[in-house]
């Protein structure tokens, strides 16, 4: 085993290449550690690719969640820069209105709270959201709202680029190689770990593995002897053929939350416009895609707040499950069953990347205990 203070690093067996997965194998593998990183199938397939890939602190509650998220958003420009290759973090700001005097009241209460934790977040009226965005067609505005530091991601880019920079720093990629089960041993001290990680192909021998396989991770949890309870919604993201620019300010747009569908719609940097019907991030929504017809519904509504997407033409639709802890908030660290096994689950997965990849190596590799996750910690289930 990896003692701390030797100069031996640790061999890292990482689970899933998502974008929580690339991203702790890319920061371990920067401070010098042996990382293998398998995937049941290939790289960004998962969770990373059905995300809406949004960036941003918006509707993060308990105060310690909002400042947890608000910190990886500050932290996406230099997780970006690292990676050293293009991957369409853009900015601009997120725009949402409100059709209905409750909708108004409800968005008004929320923009006092985030201003109150320092957010930067504004209400606007119809005038300006107009000024803001003249090509929307919002229909009755009752109050909207403006926050210029958000942004989205390419997130099967920003997998691809950090397996390939995990690659050139020495680590190992395994795609279409699934953990089916683990080897345990009884160390001198009583304590029970994993040794070796079993796939098709043969054990991987290892000092601590890594479980970040989003909706999977009950189950691979249960094979480790662990508990780590989530559940999965259905996830469904349109994504049209490339057109010019939608939007003039913002980089993405949420129409109200109150009026069905409500929508997420943001474009990329070669014009793919994409979208998500249903309600995002909240825990017991689901995303519209599970019958082909949903997709018409939502392109014509999107139509309506945007007109230029009337001509749209569907490219892609991406289908998935979306991982959810139990009890809403993120399982990060060791597990206290297991102490050499790690658990990085979530579901805002996208925003969280730049700041889990960072703190994961530092626990894994220099032993930290980093206080900003004493929330999040697997042992809070032990008594559930």
């Amino acid at each position: 085993m990896y003692i701390q203070g030797r100069s031996r690093k640790p061999h890292i067996v990482i689970i899933g290449a998502g974008i929580i997965g690339s991203s702790i194998a890319f920061h371990c593998a920067r401070q010098g550690a042996n990382v293998t990183l398998l995937d049941a199938g290939q790289p960004g397939e998962g969770a990373s690719k059905v995300s809406f890939a949004w960036i941003n602190g918006h509707g993060k509650n308990p105060r310690h969640y909002h400042d947890l998220n608000r910190r990886s958003l500050d932290m996406w420009p230099r997780y970006a820069r690292l990676l050293e290759e293009e991957v369409d973090l853009a900015w601009g700001g997120e725009v949402r209105w409100a059709a209905t005097e409750e909708g108004a009241a409800q968005l008004t209460e929320r923009v006092g709270q985030l201003q109150s934790w320092g957010y930067p977040i504004r209400l606007l009226d119809e005038a300006e959201l107009a000024r803001l965005e003249p090509t929307l067609t919002p229909g009755p505005v009752t109050a909207a709202t403006y926050t210029e530091i958000e942004g989205h991601v390419d997130a099967p880019k920003v997998v691809r680029a950090a397996v390939a920079r995990t690659q050139e720093l020495g680590g190992e990629i395994a795609a279409n190689t699934p953990a089916v089960g683990f080897v345990t041993a009884r160390a001198a001290n009583g304590e029970e770990r994993v040794t070796a990680v079993e796939t098709p192909a043969g054990p991987i021998e290892c000092d601590y593995v890594v479980l970040a396989v989003g909706p999977d991770t009950p189950a691979l949890a249960e094979l480790a002897g662990i508990r780590a309870p989530l559940y999965h919604t259905f996830g469904a993201t349109i994504q049209t053929e490339p057109m010019p620019p939608i939007f003039t300010t913002a980089a993405l747009v949420h129409t109200p939350r109150e009026v069905e569908p409500p929508l997420n719609i943001r474009q990329l940097a070669d014009g793919t416009v994409a979208i998500h019907g249903g309600s995002h991030g909240e825990l017991h929504d689901r995303s519209m895609g599970e019958r082909d017809e949903e997709f018409a519904e939502v392109m014509r509504s999107a139509a309506g707040y945007i007109p230029a997407l009337a001509e749209a033409k569907i490219r892609l639709t991406h289908k998935g499950r979306r991982p959810i802890p139990e009890d809403g908030l993120p399982i990060i660290g060791f597990s206290p069953e297991k102490p050499n096994v790690y658990v990085a689950a979530m579901h805002s997965g996208v925003t969280l990347a730049a700041l889990v990849g960072e703190f994961a190596a530092l626990e894994l590799i220099d032993g930290a205990s980093i206080d900003l996750l004493a929330p999040y910690r697997p042992d809070r289930f032990l008594n559930a």
